[in-house]
């Protein structure tokens, strides 16, 4: 059996394995290489670049993102953070004003706090946007 990989647009879009003879089942436009021995086998999405006969194949590289980016991108997971936690103390503010909280409840509640309050701070981090020490969730 052999795998054969389809290439449109110089990007592999599916492998197809067979024993059938490959140039019969398709269209003669489409292009198929064989891949069976290729060492680094592709996979769909990966580059193909055809250059005197022989076939090379590279995974994707992922973009590099903008500083503003990636500041949006940090921005926007504090955000979800922010309103998971704030939905985990939803009406605890009021009574822990009025010292109506447990204990236990009280000591949560300081803990969302100082979390809340460490998600505010991320972009005093040393190194942000591009590393981020994110805090852990109570």
């Amino acid at each position: 059996m052999k795998t054969y990989a389809n290439i449109a647009d110089g990007v592999v879009q599916y492998l197809l394995p067979t024993d059938g003879d490959i140039a019969e089942m398709f269209h003669p436009d489409m292009i198929w290489v064989d891949v069976t021995e290729v060492v680094s086998a592709p996979v769909a999405g990966w580059t193909a670049v055809e250059a005197d006969g022989a076939w090379s194949f590279a995974a994707p590289v992922p973009p590099v993102l903008t500083d503003a980016e990636l500041k949006a991108a940090a921005l926007s997971q504090r955000d979800a953070l922010l309103s998971q936690a704030n939905e985990a103390t939803a009406g605890m503010a009021d009574a822990f004003l009025a010292d109506l909280l447990s204990d236990a409840d009280k000591a949560m509640f300081k803990a969302y706090a100082a979390y809340k309050l460490a998600l505010n701070k991320i972009d005093k981090q040393p190194g942000y946007p591009t590393t981020i020490t994110w805090p852990t969730s109570p």
